[in-house]
């Protein structure tokens, strides 16, 4: 199993954060390599349509407001992965908060190296994306 994270401190409270990204279905909203997105399955199931031409489909498993945090598996991409569990996380830092976005998976023959990078760019341009969006708050 291979896990990546990657996390990103903004001078915002953990509420105003997770107002914005907490909402499975608001991707596309805050990230800039996120077309379109579509949800079904009562919003637990969410298509990505990316800015290339790419889609991946995903399925919420957890989500609890409380602590900030949703997890959720991917059902369906181009990458070669299996048993992929991503965890979308904001932790309270008194006035700040970190953005903590996180995968363990299992890579398919010699994949790893092209999912690491794939999800990395992800979540480094997601959240690079996120600080400009709550920059104007």
């Amino acid at each position: 199993m291979t896990n990546i994270q990657v996390t990103q401190r903004l001078p915002h409270s953990a509420e105003v954060v997770w107002a914005l990204i907490g909402d499975f279905g608001g991707l596309h909203r805050w990230h800039p390599q996120i077309r379109r997105l579509d949800l079904s399955w009562q919003g637990r199931i969410r298509t990505l349509h990316y800015v290339d031409g790419g889609r991946a489909v995903e399925r919420l498993e957890a989500r609890n407001d409380t602590i900030y945090r949703y997890t959720y598996v991917l059902v369906d991409s181009s990458l070669p992965v299996q048993a992929c569990r991503s965890r979308l996380e904001v932790q309270a830092a008194g006035a700040e908060c970190m953005v903590i976005w996180s995968s363990d998976f299992e890579a398919l023959g010699d994949g790893e190296g092209e999912v690491v990078e794939a999800l990395r760019t992800v979540y480094t341009d997601g959240l690079g994306a996120l600080a400009t969006a709550l920059g104007g708050l």
